[in-house]
């Protein structure tokens, strides 16, 4: 086995449509060589972090399987564009708006092209004779230390200032209105803006979310856009016992939202690679959800038949950015395919300082040991810290990344200096399953009745 460090090359995906499953929807072989023997090396290219690549060499006996991202658009800016003129089971956008409409874009934080698209909204409100000054793009705030990076980059530059972009403020008076009781008795509050608006677009991602199963449509809304009170009920651990179609209550609980404030039209994206995107819908929130939840299946939901001794999950910078999140999530889908005692190596190019709640780990004499502060304290990194806890109890977790070697040591990681070490661990025995993008991917072992 070998390990060398390449130039990026042009993305490749899946061989098959977005929305269209391959014969087996769930387990993707690759490359596409010539039959080998079992001595023979498999050369596999990885991708990770800010345009990193490593070329590895599996002996094709133990590589279990790869799972690469799907291939992205050719064309974002026309696909989109078409989406907003011929939406799912909804007029087009422009017959929505008039002039004098008080537009808010709710847009996810995890959104990938998000500029492509804002820009390709705003020319169907400027078409209909929208005013600038009356478009917000409204954002929840980030449970990260980053900030998102302006959406507006695409616009007219003449009107690019006029549009207004806002990070909702909990904690502000005005950052939660009553709206309504939900279905099951919950007193919602949302921002003002949302409530005073006279439309709101939803535009965001949908992606296996622990939490909620599925992420998407409402779930910008709520809790991110209500108050801090809100936000503090919501946050919870993930449910890994369940498949993302199984019932989850806050899921039920953010449809309601979208109901009670009457949003019926959204914009949704399923990532690719990096920060790609691999298909876009538009048009009434139900329809959409449900065909982005089957792409988003075919291409990131990795099955396979039994435990792998070893899981190399590597992570690029996607819409996102690049942080524990993104950590947080690859290393529940590795969890949930890798042996007990067997190893994940996270391949990334990570420097984001750890959150309140992987500083609860640090300080921790075991992983486990930090599941209870972590519940009773409830930091906004709650989900990525017990992820990061139920991996390292489980499996021996390896980072390659930016970090200090002494603070990945301190949660239970161990550290990768350079790709030498990649090589080393991947020459040891047992089988080895390979995911690129991996926080966009869920993992289950099959259940053999």
């Amino acid at each position: 086995m070998g390990v060398v460090v390449v130039p990026k090359t042009g993305q490749t995906g899946l061989a098959f449509p977005v929305g269209q499953p391959p014969p087996n929807p769930f387990f993707v072989f690759s490359p596409a060589h010539d039959p080998v023997t079992k001595s023979q090396a498999q050369p596999v290219d990885v991708r990770y972090g800010h345009e990193c690549q490593l070329a590895l060499s599996v002996d094709s006996d133990r590589l279990v399987a790869r799972r690469e991202p799907p291939d992205q658009l050719d064309s974002l800016d026309q696909s989109i564009r078409d989406a907003l003129a011929a939406p799912l089971d909804f007029p087009p956008l422009a017959q929505a708006v008039i002039p004098g409409d008080h537009v808010v874009i709710a847009l996810d934080t995890d959104t990938p092209a998000a500029d492509t698209i804002l820009a390709a909204i705003w020319d169907v409100l400027s078409a209909r004779d929208v005013d600038p000054g009356d478009v917000l793009v409204l954002q929840p705030r980030c449970t990260g230390p980053g900030q998102p990076n302006d959406p507006r980059s695409e616009l007219p530059v003449d009107i690019r200032d006029q549009v207004r972009w806002q990070i909702h403020d909990p904690d502000q008076t005005e950052g939660g209105h009553y709206l309504a009781t939900s279905s099951s008795g919950e007193r919602v509050y949302l921002a003002a803006e949302l409530i005073e608006a006279d439309l709101v677009i939803p535009v965001g991602p949908v992606v296996f979310d622990s939490v909620l199963g599925y992420r998407g449509t409402h779930s910008v809304l709520y809790p991110g856009l209500s108050n801090s009170e809100s936000i503090a009920r919501a946050v919870g651990r993930g449910h890994r016992e369940l498949d993302p179609n199984d019932q989850r209550p806050l899921r039920q609980l953010i449809d309601d939202v979208g109901w009670l404030l009457g949003v019926q039209f959204c914009v949704q994206v399923v990532p690719a690679g990096a920060t790609g995107v691999a298909g876009v819908w538009a048009g009434l929130s139900e329809s959409v959800f449900r065909e982005a939840r089957e792409s988003l299946e075919a291409a990131w939901r990795v099955e396979i038949d039994e435990r792998s001794d070893i899981v190399v999950a590597s992570i690029e910078s996607d819409g996102g950015g690049h942080g524990w999140e993104q950590v947080g999530r690859a290393l529940e889908m590795a969890r949930n395919l890798v042996t007990r005692e067997g190893r994940i190596l996270l391949l990334t190019d990570l420097d984001e300082t750890p959150g309140d709640g992987l500083k609860l780990l640090q300080n921790a004499d075991a992983p486990t040991e930090a599941l209870s502060p972590l519940k009773s304290l409830a930091p906004s990194d709650l989900v990525s810290a017990t992820q990061c806890v139920e991996a390292t109890d489980w499996a021996r977790v390896y980072l390659l990344s930016q970090l200090d070697n002494d603070l990945v040591e301190d949660l239970f990681i161990t550290p990768l200096e350079n790709p030498d070490e990649v090589d080393r661990l991947l020459s040891q025995p047992g089988q080895c399953l390979i995911v690129e993008n991996a926080q966009h991917a869920y993992g289950r072992v099959r259940v053999v009745e």
